[in-house]
């Protein structure tokens, strides 16, 4: 399998260290999907992500993460809950994963919602800065920007920059009538290398009125990269 995949991935442009393919240890979500031009730079842990996204970060096998997306040096994600109502916080009575007894009794052991490890979702056109923790289960909206150091414990809204312990909005990167005209133009469906005649740099509302012309006139086809996954494609 490993010679296999890794043949694959070189044809897709989906760059990966070569710890990853210690393929005795991987594991990798069954839903997972990478989309082609993308970068995990650092760590052994494969998830979905959207095209020209890249990662210095090893985080969940279930996360998902969008197009265009950059995630710098040591992003994290918490541990699972412990139970507060219990005898004890101790996951010995829900779980033998940590200490692997040879013999236990049979229905010993409780299950415990909070042990469950739900994704984390992260859209498209994320940034996210070093040392950022974040909390199963939140959804990182559109656009937005995490601060170097921050706990995010909630969503993110779109277009939102937050930072802190826990993470607050500080700003939004453009004024509400530009970021829901962004959201309904949802420019990452689209390839940035077709982004023909439209200066890379240019105003925001520039770049809006000028892709949304291509669009309406039928010269910007949408984006359908091809990608890796562990079923098969269509």
């Amino acid at each position: 399998m490993g010679f296999r995949v890794r043949k694959q991935f070189a044809k897709l442009n989906i760059r990966i260290p070569k710890a990853v393919f210690y393929w005795k240890t991987l594991k990798l979500d069954p839903a997972i999907k990478i989309e082609q031009n993308t970068a995990f730079i650092k760590g052994k842990i494969l998830h979905s992500m959207g095209a020209y996204s890249y990662t210095r970060s090893s985080l969940p096998r279930n996360t998902i993460v969008g197009r265009y997306c950059s995630i710098a040096r040591n992003v994290t994600s918490l541990g699972v809950q412990h139970p507060l109502k219990r005898f004890t916080t101790s996951a010995v009575t829900y779980s033998n994963d940590e200490i692997k007894l040879d013999t236990l009794p049979e229905g010993l052991l409780k299950p415990f919602d909070g042990a469950k490890c739900p994704a984390i979702i992260i859209k498209n056109d994320v940034w996210i800065g070093n040392n950022v923790v974040l909390k199963p289960g939140i959804t990182v909206g559109n656009g937005a920007v995490i601060a170097a150091n921050a706990v995010v414990t909630r969503d993110v809204p779109d277009y939102a920059i937050v930072g802190g312990i826990p993470a607050r909005v500080i700003r939004y990167r453009f004024s509400p009538n530009t970021i829901n005209a962004l959201l309904e133009l949802r420019w990452w469906d689209y390839n940035f290398l077709n982004f023909k005649d439209i200066p890379l740099d240019t105003d925001i509302e520039n770049f809006i009125n000028a892709l949304t012309q291509k669009i309406n006139a039928n010269k910007i086809d949408k984006f359908s990269p091809r990608y890796f996954s562990l079923s098969p494609q269509q």
